[in-house]
């Protein structure tokens, strides 16, 4: 019973970390020396310090200038155990971290509530924000000089 009892054990443990690699994949993206980090599914304090852990160990031998945060899944019901604020201060540490690292952050698809919250607690996310990743995206294209052209068929 004991043994049963420990091999379920590690396979929830064995689940969990399953879940928490696919609900922050590092994601390279079309523009140059940029991933994309779609944050998703509840958010608990641990679950931030796993992705910031996963997001610098990505970078840290990689020639990657900006990280986009994409936080459009995350609403105020999936948020567990952890007040807005908190979430505020975790944004705030990621993006610190990541500066610290070289490399840019850009927040894209912050909700009204948290973003509400963020101002009124006074934390600053020394990150540009962008409404939606399209807007981000095409902000980076023309800062590198790059665009989008259709083919002609």
């Amino acid at each position: 019973m004991e043994n049963r009892l420990l091999e379920l054990e590690q396979k929830i443990h064995d689940y969990e970390t399953i879940i928490s690699e696919m609900s922050a994949p590092v994601i390279p993206s079309i523009v140059p020396e940029t991933v994309l980090v779609p944050i998703t599914g509840m958010i608990r304090a641990e679950r931030f310090e796993k992705i910031r852990t996963k997001l610098l160990n990505y970078v840290k031998n990689k020639e990657i200038e900006t990280a986009i945060v994409d936080l459009t899944d995350i609403t105020e019901d999936k948020v567990e155990n952890v007040c807005l604020e908190e979430v505020g201060k975790e944004l705030h540490l990621l993006s610190l971290a990541l500066s610290m690292m070289g490399v840019r952050t850009l927040f894209v698809g912050l909700n009204p509530m948290l973003v509400k919250r963020i101002v009124l607690n006074g934390i600053h996310l020394d990150a540009q924000t962008f409404s939606t990743f399209q807007s981000a995206l095409q902000h980076l294209m023309k800062e590198k000089g790059l665009e989008f052209r259709k083919i002609d068929e």
